[in-house]
């Protein structure tokens, strides 16, 4: 059993961080200005939670009077601190001003990236390298649910942050002379969300990847240590963010050790059978040399995050069978293009490639997410949420997308015409419905619903997106066409889900 990390700050200040450990590089490190947020959503502890039963599950001790001797103490020993910053702590300060949840979402961006690597073969034992928990494979399934967890994570703790900031009423420091060095929201200072998240984040992220655990913490550190540099906390608000980010992340662990993803890799092979029995005319092939067991043939049967009802009742029917000529058109179609590429298909198919080493097709529309949320100036609680709707309506699309892809085990187009020229690596699983298509549609439908004057644009880069594997040569176009339709339909419910969920949006 993997440990749970918990980092507390403790309630003396120390100003002195070694933040050494925190020198790897980041996913656009540095480019954020300081972020100031356009509201501050004061009945946002009365939002609809995930895995909390609601924002007042997490109950704090109320904190210390702001006339209390301890109190004073720490605000004291905050402006103290602010007074002889070094050239590193102002660095850091303006650093995690960018956005407390965009930045954990570039932490979690970057190691996927370094984790996107296919077990090796190894040709002296003729063997893959056997399954590590430690190590795992964080490919596009597997990455649409480390997003996931993550943000529902941020999301019930900012929502927990807001009830308990409002139940107490702590007032900021800039409320009590005060000047921060960077925008701070105008909300109570107790507890902390950028605290809360950072644990919460922490975590989380730590639990499916013990390897990064030094590295989580020492981010970590440096995130909330950065709040008191910053004249935005004291510790006993970070204290208080920490006890919100525990109680939130064990329930987030918790459905992580119970959704099924554990046996997504079928250890026990079982989907040999599966495809004996597949409604398909020509079954799918591996297409690596040596070949390689598919990727993840149970990731279909995953625990969903909206109504698993509605989510497997838009899965698609078979396609067509390849003895027809609805077939052979959509087999043409992808010879046609594989011989005349043009440039403007090739530079669209690299784009969306997302391929081995990269942070995966979820991964590129939490780099798109991030951008909106940064021009809508969201506070915390908001970026949490629209991370958190997307994540999960992109991993139950590809729950659904997996589920298909093995219920028929079509082929792909360079298996039944071995001319096709790709344009891009093959993916080892079957071809219909295509995973870009799927997971892009409901992104988009989610983030349209959120920005809805960037829907128009969010759909053409989702449809741009889906026809980039047809310009790769390794889809169909059926594929793309039943993805998409899966992937709106999972948007959907996600935005079904938003409507009720008390945030006026």
């Amino acid at each position: 059993m993997k440990k749970t990390l918990i980092y507390t700050v403790p309630l003396a200040l120390t100003l002195a961080l070694v933040t050494s450990a925190c020198k790897e590089s980041i996913i656009d490190s540095g480019a954020y200005a300081p972020q100031a947020v356009t509201a501050v959503d004061a009945n946002g502890g009365t939002w609809r939670t995930i895995v909390l039963k609601t924002g007042a599950d997490v109950v704090l001790t109320a904190p210390a009077a702001i006339t209390s001797d301890a109190y004073k103490a720490e605000l004291t020993a905050v402006k103290t601190g602010m007074s002889s910053l070094t050239g590193d702590q102002k660095t850091a300060v303006d650093y995690w001003a960018g956005g407390a949840v965009l930045r954990w979402n570039q932490i979690a961006r970057q190691l996927v990236a370094k984790y996107n690597i296919a077990p090796i073969y190894d040709e002296a034992t003729g063997q893959f390298a056997a399954f590590d928990a430690t190590n795992p494979f964080a490919n596009p399934p597997y990455a649409a649910r480390f997003y996931a967890m993550l943000s529902a994570a941020q999301y019930d703790a900012a929502v927990a942050t807001w009830n308990a900031k409002y139940q107490h009423n702590r007032p900021s420091l800039a409320k009590q002379g005060v000047t921060p060095l960077v925008p701070v929201a105008d909300v109570p200072s107790y507890p902390s969300e950028d605290a809360a998240i950072a644990e919460a984040s922490c975590q989380v992220l730590a639990f499916f990847l013990p390897k990064e655990v030094e590295y989580l913490k020492a981010k970590a550190a440096e995130h909330k240590q950065s709040r008191l540099w910053a004249g935005a906390s004291v510790p006993s608000d970070i204290q208080g963010g920490n006890e919100i980010a525990t109680a939130v992340a064990t329930k987030v662990i918790t459905r992580a050790k119970t959704d099924r993803f554990g046996a997504a890799r079928d250890p026990n092979a079982t989907w040999k059978t599966a495809i004996l029995a597949a409604p398909y005319d020509v079954k799918w092939a591996s297409t690596e040399i040596p070949a390689r067991p598919p990727m993840l043939p149970l990731a279909g049967n995953v625990k969903t995050w909206f109504d698993s009802t509605g989510i497997y009742k838009g899965i698609p029917a078979a396609p067509a069978l390849t003895t027809t000529p609805a077939f052979q058109k959509a087999l043409a179609e992808v010879r046609d293009i594989a011989n005349t590429r043009t440039r403007e298909q090739w530079r669209i198919a690299d784009y969306w490639s997302d391929g081995a080493g990269t942070y995966t097709p979820p991964g590129h529309w939490n780099a798109i997410a991030d951008d909106l949320i940064r021009k809508a100036q969201m506070n915390e609680l908001r970026a949490a949420r629209t991370f958190a709707l997307m994540n999960r309506a992109m991993q139950d699309g590809g729950t659904a997308c997996w589920y298909t892809k093995y219920k028929y085990f079509v082929p792909r187009p360079s298996q039944i015409d071995a001319s096709i020229k790709t344009a891009t690596g093959i993916p080892n699983f079957p071809s219909y419905t295509s995973g870009h298509a799927t997971f892009s549609a409901a992104a988009a439908t989610v983030l349209g619903y959120i920005f809805p004057t960037e829907a128009t644009s969010l759909n053409s880069q989702a449809a741009e997106a889906a026809m980039s594997r047809l310009y790769g040569g390794i889809h169909y176009r059926f594929d793309n066409e039943a993805g998409t339709q899966c992937g709106n339909s999972v948007g959907t419910l996600a935005v079904d889900w938003a409507k009720l969920d008390g945030s006026g949006l």
